[in-house]
């Protein structure tokens, strides 16, 4: 009786969400002010607080937001920073076993979040292979993500104060199909994430580099069955017809699939709603070294996605306030080469 239940419980879900009144786009109220039918950016302007010497020009940058749903800001990090970041993680790859980090490996895990010294080492850095949240145990890759040139972008889109979602570090191209990441990336307010891709090296054509529909951020959202975000045992359509809906609606609005070529040291910003993903890698043997950041808002994200009980420490790191791992504390701030940057 209880499997019968159990292979009907969906079903069950996606009657209540239809006869409750469907709702397939972001609440309205909890909107971020940029994605506002009336939103008024040179209004906006008059009271946000712009620093000295930000390189620049803010409304340029907001309104391109708007209407692509991506920015790009150029040389907006240290190379040297984004050097000694990733000479870091090398050395954790090279000696995984001192490190309480965890990774995920395509077809090793099966999309199970595991310590480095349980994956075979081969595999750590190898294609499909990507570290977890590698910002809770480096000090510099926190000073990489809340880089003030950032920060200020941030703030500016989602007018609220700043939180830290997740971290991703890539050796090699993700050739991840087209895709959201508000579905999947989720906290309480699915309009209060935008993502940063930071190359740590210049992206060459043949690596698999990001692939992305501009103005993608504004058609409208796949319905899972029971609304726009995916989950595992309730959703009725699956992650593959996600993927179909996105390319037949942004083909037939007549948006272009681009390709991203960013030089090392650039910053890719984009929507919740952008529709994007990683191209095929036409040469295995070139790497494509990243760190993907998803960024929320305190209103949205206000505690750890695993705390359970007590609240656990946080940092405020140049305004964007980052949670400590409940479940690793340890390992927090333990790689400490970016301290003198």
């Amino acid at each position: 009786m209880s499997t019968l239940k159990d292979k009907l419980r969906p079903y069950y879900k996606a009657l209540k969400f239809q006869l409750n009144g469907a709702n397939l786009e972001f609440d309205s109220e909890s909107l971020p002010w940029i994605d506002r039918p009336d939103a008024d950016v040179a209004g906006f302007l008059k009271t946000f607080p712009i620093p000295a010497g930000y390189p620049y020009d803010l409304k340029e940058k907001l309104e391109f937001w708007r209407e692509n749903g991506y920015v790009i800001l150029e040389q907006a990090l240290p190379t040297a920073w984004l050097d000694g970041l990733w000479a870091e993680v090398e050395g954790v790859l090279r000696e995984p076993q001192k490190h309480r980090i965890r990774a995920l490996v395509d077809g090793v895990n099966n999309n199970r979040e595991t310590q480095l010294e349980n994956i075979p080492v081969e595999k750590i850095g190898s294609l499909g292979a990507r570290l977890i949240e590698y910002h809770n145990s480096s000090v510099g890759a926190r000073k990489v993500l809340a880089h003030p040139n950032l920060v200020t972008f941030l703030r500016a889109i989602l007018g609220d104060d700043l939180a830290l979602l997740q971290s991703l570090i890539f050796k090699f191209g993700s050739q991840q199909g087209v895709h959201q990441d508000f579905p999947w990336v989720r906290s309480n307010h699915a309009s209060h994430m935008a993502a940063a891709w930071i190359p740590m090296e210049d992206v060459h054509p043949d690596s698999g580099p990001l692939f992305y529909y501009p103005g993608s951020h504004r058609i409208p959202k796949f319905n899972f069955g029971t609304g726009i975000l995916y989950r595992d045992t309730e959703s009725l359509r699956t992650p593959a017809e996600f993927e179909q809906y996105l390319t037949k609606t942004c083909e037939g609005q007549g948006l272009q699939k681009k390709t991203l070529l960013l030089k090392k040291g650039d910053v890719l910003f984009w929507h919740a709603a952008l529709a994007h993903g990683g191209g095929k890698i036409a040469n295995p043997a070139l790497s494509r070294k990243s760190f993907v950041v998803h960024y929320s808002t305190t209103r949205s994200y206000p505690k750890h996605r695993w705390e359970t009980g007590e609240s656990t420490p946080s940092e405020n790191v140049n305004g964007i306030t980052i949670y400590a791992n409940p479940e690793n504390l340890a390992q927090e701030n333990s790689l400490t080469g970016g301290k003198d940057w």
